[in-house]
């Protein structure tokens, strides 16, 4: 008669909703404590990220824009619908702008039009290469001689012609009025200005700043010609711009004639004008409405240029036009501009987690929400300040650069050890997933893709799908070698790309077990799964954080199968598992099988 013991019942557990990456000490179970090109898509299910599109080989690239149309900076060289468009000097990174058809590219100051090929450059500088004659004149350019000018300080007899009356300290410009039965002033009078090629690369409106000009005795009511002058009307060989002379004079010497921008940090473009700030001046820029040509045009008017004086120290990080403002940022918060024409803008400062130095092509705005990369988190704003970035561990990150996909927020960045990787947030599910440790110079947005640039000059698509879509910008007719079967329901033809090869991926769960006490032991694993054909599984375990990585599972599938696959494990206080492979795979779910030991 010996005493029995009482057998306890095994339990099962079963993780069947895969919920992302985590990189935490202790995780929930179904997250996973490091990945390798794995993605939350088909949340629950546990699946490897969609195959890149590799849509072009670069040279040198330093710039990318989406949009309609990719455009491109690569090796000093604009590209346009795939199409070289002007050779640029030699120079480092660029900044590329859309507004309307026009398309800037910066600190260059080239501006093409994309719809008549126009090339423009914002910077125009003319010296004369004679002294060029002064006129006074109408608007419409005709001068005032002696044929229709008299000047005196007394009226004249002939009320046809136009009266220069000095007979003040002002001189003033006058004209008959039979209406009135008296003379009446002029309240605009205009100055010719004639020289060979003194108005090439100039037009209408634009703002330009004289020098050299001489201030002597023809020139009227202390008139300085010598600062910037809004012309008003151009030609290659005069310039007609605002003044009061005596009717004719020749200057002593050249003068100059220059159009200018400002140097700037970063810029963006909002409501028809283009926003730039710079940190060693400490100022904020518009263009004049509907012309990135000029930023120095004062005329008092709705669409003048603008800038501004910002008093905050430190260095501004990056640019964004949202929600009908433009925000300027700091690391330490962000200016906000408000308003719609230079009388009513306001600028105000809000102190908080600004976009980080280094970090300033991480904004982008995704489903609504700006997203960007701060000191010490990744934010999402919508009018207030959030951090998303609480499942990236506590390691800091650098140097981060980001983009959007439908719901999915892309960032690339490095660690404090310089290993970098790709960073995948979906803002409907709020999870993270991470991809492999690409280096991406350059993302954008633009025809229902995300174009990626990376450090080797290979500009990816997010998806190869996306290669298969009719919008290719070089064919009116699609070549027959370039028609593709209608393959997993994509239609259309590849434009000059290639899918990304197989790729290796991998998923690393958190330590399994430490959180169960009552000495229960896990004592079986069952993994249920679904493998494509040339899909390769394979499963390790690591225990109580040795180190070393025993394989249990290793599989290649020949053609597309279900698997549910039983795990033996050790006893032993913990375990880390590791799954990896290549080829399309979907984790279903993992059940444990847990047993209660003696306790003693």
């Amino acid at each position: 008669m010996l005493p029995q013991l009482s057998a306890k019942a095994d339990n099962t557990t079963m993780i069947n909703a895969f919920s992302g990456y985590n990189h935490n000490s202790v995780i929930q179970e179904g997250q996973f404590y490091d990945m390798k090109n794995m993605s939350c898509d088909e949340y629950p299910v546990l699946v490897p990220r969609k195959r890149r599109g590799i849509y072009r080989r670069g040279e040198q690239m330093q710039g990318m824009l989406g949009g309609e149309y990719l455009t491109f900076v690569d090796n000093n060289v604009l590209y346009f619908k795939d199409e070289e468009i002007l050779k640029l000097k030699d120079g480092g990174e660029r900044q590329l702008v859309m507004m309307g058809a026009l398309l800037c590219v910066f600190p260059d100051g080239v501006i093409y039009n994309t719809q008549t090929n126009e090339i423009t450059y914002i910077d125009n500088c003319i010296t004369t290469k004679e002294p060029p004659r002064l006129t006074l004149c109408r608007l419409d350019g005709v001068k005032f001689d002696d044929s229709n000018t008299v000047t005196s300080d007394t009226e004249p007899t002939d009320k046809k012609k136009y009266w220069l009356d000095t007979s003040q300290q002002s001189v003033v410009l006058k004209m008959y009025s039979a209406s009135n039965s008296m003379w009446v002033s002029i309240p605009t009078t205009y100055v010719k200005v004639e020289a060979e090629g003194i108005g090439k690369g100039f037009k209408a409106n634009d703002a330009a700043t004289f020098s050299g000009v001489d201030k002597n005795e023809n020139v009227y009511n202390n008139w300085n010609f010598n600062q910037s002058n809004i012309i008003y009307a151009a030609e290659d060989d005069y310039l007609i711009i605002t003044g009061l002379i005596n009717r004719t004079f020749i200057n002593s010497r050249n003068i100059t004639v220059e159009r200018k921008m400002p140097e700037f940090d970063f810029c963006t473009e909002l409501n028809n004008r283009i926003w730039a700030c710079s940190s060693k001046k400490h100022e904020v820029y518009a263009c004049k409405q509907g012309d990135p040509t000029n930023w120095y045009c004062y005329a008092g008017l709705d669409n003048d240029s603008y800038a501004s004086t910002i008093g905050t120290e430190g260095e501004f990080t990056g640019i964004v036009s949202y929600n009908d403002s433009i925000y300027f940022f700091k690391e330490n918060g962000y200016h906000r501009l408000y308003g719609n024409r230079p009388a009513n803008y306001e600028i105000t400062w809000n102190a908080g987690k600004g976009v980080q130095k280094g970090s300033g092509k991480s904004i982008a705005v995704v489903n609504n929400c700006l997203i960007y990369k701060s000191m010490d988190s990744v934010v999402m704003y919508d009018g207030s300040i959030n951090s998303i970035s609480n499942s990236l561990g506590t390691l800091n990150y650098y140097d981060a650069v980001g983009g959007y996909y439908r719901n999915k927020y892309y960032l690339s960045m490095r660690n404090e050890n310089y290993d970098y990787a790709m960073y995948v947030y979906d803002t409907a599910k709020n999870m993270w997933s991470k991809e492999d440790g690409i280096i991406m110079k350059y993302m954008s947005y633009g025809r229902n893709s995300l174009f990626m640039c990376d450090d080797n000059n290979v500009i990816y698509l997010v998806t190869a799908e996306a290669l298969y879509m009719p919008w290719h910008p070089m064919s009116t007719e699609i070549p027959e070698k370039y028609m593709y079967p209608a393959i997993d329901n994509y239609p259309g033809y590849i434009p000059g790309g290639e899918e990304e090869k197989d790729f290796e991926w991998s998923a690393i769960t958190g330590e399994i077990g430490l959180d169960t006490p009552f000495k229960k032991y896990i004592k079986k694993l069952y993994m249920r799964m679904q493998l494509e054909e040339n899909a390769k599984f394979m499963v390790e375990i690591q225990y109580d954080s040795t180190g070393d990585w025993e394989k249990v599972i290793d599989l290649y599938c020949t053609r597309k199968k279900s698997y549910e696959i039983p795990i033996p494990v050790i006893r032993c206080d913990h375990m880390t598992i590791r799954i990896s492979g290549f080829g399309k795979m979907k984790l279903y779910s993992i059940a444990k099988v847990v047993e209660e030991g003696s306790g003693k």
